[in-house]
């Protein structure tokens, strides 16, 4: 993260520890003057320790078969239509 950089963006990358040391000091340092950011990280962490937690469960076999019976009548190409791709929504 360069100095002319918005530190906000990499909330989620330094609650994952996917931050480069320079980038993760540089986000600490905007931290300790961003009450957002804080809130953010803080709402984050209880949710990465949530999901940590989650246990992967086999669903029964109708449900798997409910499922998997769905998605082959659902219509992909009117989803596609609705649902902007992730580069878009990235922007």
């Amino acid at each position: 993260m360069t100095a002319t950089e918005e530190p906000c963006p990499a909330v989620g990358a330094y609650v994952l520890h996917a931050l480069p040391p320079a980038e993760e000091a540089a986000f600490e340092d905007h931290l300790a003057g961003c009450d957002g950011c804080a809130r953010e990280v803080a709402a984050l962490e209880d949710t990465v320790a949530c999901l940590a937690e989650a246990e992967a469960v086999t669903p029964p076999a109708a449900l798997r078969r409910q499922v998997l019976d769905r998605m082959a009548t659902t219509d992909q190409e009117h989803l596609r239509d609705e649902v902007p791709a992730l580069g878009q929504a990235l922007k």
